[in-house]
């Protein structure tokens, strides 16, 4: 009689173990992701100037943060742009993005556009914003795709906005740094 309980059972458990298991790997993912936005924007904003060698070094960092979770390549990306104010218009000063990176800012990708930022963030006159995006997919594991998002590829994204602390980074040099 408890082999036929267990046996009823049993599959339904393992069905709850599972996408139980997948959610934790989406959310750590999720966390990841977010984290590698924050740490990269940090490490941006160190910079008193930028060059466009520093900006490789910036994308590897991006990675090795976010370990094995893709933020570079064809299934990932980091996207850093650079947002001024002057007379009190804001508009993408510069915007840089990992090397064969297919996803597009959220922010704008227009140099000389008005970026579109969150919740109508309004930067200082003469200031300097450094918006940092970070992009990966994720593949659900049958049994939690439904509850994820219902389809079997899900993008997570995640962005940070820092002002610079020692420089304008309002244009990036071009070539190696001397």
């Amino acid at each position: 009689m408890a082999a036929v309980e267990f046996a009823l059972v049993a599959p339904f458990i393992i069905m709850v173990m599972l996408a139980g298991t997948d959610l934790t790997i989406f959310m750590r993912t999720m966390m990841r992701v977010d984290e590698t936005a924050s740490e990269t924007s940090l490490a941006v904003t160190q910079y008193q100037s930028l060059y466009d060698s520093d900006l490789t070094y910036l994308f590897n960092a991006a990675q090795t943060v976010a370990g094995t979770t893709p933020v570079t390549g064809l299934i990932g990306a980091t996207i850093i742009t650079g947002i001024v104010s002057s007379g009190g218009r804001q508009t993408i000063a510069w915007q840089r993005l990992s090397p064969s990176a297919t996803f597009s800012s959220q922010f704008g990708t227009a140099i000389g556009s008005a970026p579109n930022l969150p919740n109508n963030y309004l930067l200082p006159s003469g200031g300097t914003l450094i918006a940092v995006e970070v992009f990966t997919t994720a593949t659900p594991w049958i049994l939690s795709a439904s509850l994820l998002s219902g389809s079997g590829v899900t993008s997570i994204r995640s962005y940070a906005l820092y002002q610079p602390r020692l420089g304008s980074l309002s244009a990036i040099t071009p070539g190696n740094r001397p």
